[in-house]
């Protein structure tokens, strides 16, 4: 189908003009796409190495004699000290350190250590009686979690609690399990 053209004094005429606008409107758009230009972008990520975590202490609370009321202790993890708070059981001596953990991981990053349990019984080997562990603290003074891997990727968590002696505590050893997580911030 084509268009019929008359000559004017002015010029060409067409006269079907609205075919003409379609392939107007086409060569406006292709101009447009011509003038755009493009260009690149990158997207990085990197991927620390894991956490690792070693234990070089267990949380011990020594020796004692059971007391005729119910006692209480606590590990000081900045100094391993043993405190008595209440009651009286007697301590008799033994080893008594706070627990103690180091992280391995990408240097100078930050971490943060959680304890998976508020509290925890100890039970008696061979037997039912339990004590109680309860407070859990970190050393560095305010027991702060958060830190800073140093420049070579380690940091060291110490970590104390509070041991709870009943009145008249069966005699025997007390075994009990804890669970930290070390993770990045």
């Amino acid at each position: 189908m084509g268009n019929r053209y008359y000559q004017k004094r002015t010029g060409w005429r067409s006269i079907k003009s609205t075919a003409i606008l379609p392939v107007l409107a086409a060569a406006f758009l292709s101009s447009a796409a011509a003038d755009a230009s493009s260009g690149n972008g990158q997207s990085r990520t990197e991927i620390n190495q894991g956490v690792n975590i070693t234990k070089n202490a267990d949380l011990h609370f020594g020796n004692f004699a059971a007391g005729t009321t119910q006692s209480q202790f606590t590990i000081n993890p900045d100094n391993d000290a043993l405190i008595h708070l209440s009651g009286n059981a007697v301590s008799l001596g033994g080893t008594h350190t706070a627990a103690w953990f180091s992280a391995y991981g990408s240097p100078l990053e930050r971490v943060r250590m959680t304890v998976s349990q508020n509290q925890i019984d100890l039970t008696r080997v061979g037997g039912s009686q339990t004590m109680r562990v309860d407070q859990f603290r970190f050393d560095g003074g305010n027991g702060t979690r958060n830190r800073d891997l140093s420049a070579s990727g380690a940091v060291d968590y110490k970590l104390g609690g509070r041991l709870t002696i009943n009145a008249n505590q069966a005699a025997g050893a007390y075994v009990g399990t804890f669970n930290i997580t070390i993770d990045y911030q």
